[in-house]
């Protein structure tokens, strides 16, 4: 339901050129050639293993979208100025160690009026929901995934990179000085997730 709402409001036509940042698996790739059909989609990600796990999903897709792949670092694009219509991320920001170049590289590969979507864990806005979401990332999380893993050590990480990275307001703020005109947002699941929409 999260990657359906991401790809409709990319607000995708069949002419669309799409780069999807940080694609790992390929989940949100897919979903935005299956259901919003545009005309091309660049799947990338700075871990080549990754891609190929997401080449072997998509290799059953038999729509009109073309599919592409590459190895990119997403803080460093090596694509020409205005070379996307749409570029989208899900949750690869948060683990971006400088988020700033990754917003001022997608707004110089944008074209005017194009629209950068960022699906990512967010802030619950209701305090005694946010009181125990809180709790359930750093007490249960690394305690199942402790269980089922052996290990706990990566889902400390997981629930501490949510809970450093900036709520709806200042996300919107970042991407505001990254020169982005006009940046609004969509909570899901009560702000547990957010889905950030900037227009150049």
């Amino acid at each position: 339901l999260w990657r359906r709402t991401t790809v409709r409001l990319a607000r995708l036509r069949r002419s669309s050129e799409v780069l999807d940042l940080a694609a790992g698996t390929g989940d949100l790739t897919l979903a935005l050639a299956e259901q919003g059909r545009p005309a091309r989609v660049l799947s990338t990600d700075l871990v080549p293993e990754m891609l190929e796990v997401a080449k072997a999903k998509v290799a059953v897709y038999e729509g009109p979208t073309i599919i592409e792949f590459d190895v990119v670092d997403a803080q460093a694009l090596p694509m020409p100025d205005e070379s996307f219509d749409v570029v989208t991320v899900g949750f690869g920001v948060r683990n971006m160690p400088d988020r700033a170049a990754n917003f001022s590289e997608v707004f110089r590969v944008l074209r005017p009026g194009g629209r950068y979507v960022v699906l990512e864990f967010s802030r619950p806005l209701f305090p005694p929901f946010r009181a125990l979401y809180h709790f359930y990332l750093r007490t249960v999380i690394p305690l199942l995934g402790e269980k089922l893993t052996g290990d706990r050590a990566s889902f400390e990480y997981l629930n501490e990179s949510i809970l450093s990275f900036p709520g709806q307001v200042a996300l919107a703020g970042e991407l505001h000085k990254a020169g982005f005109s006009e940046v609004t947002w969509r909570n899901l699941t009560f702000g547990i997730v957010a889905v950030h929409v900037a227009v150049k």
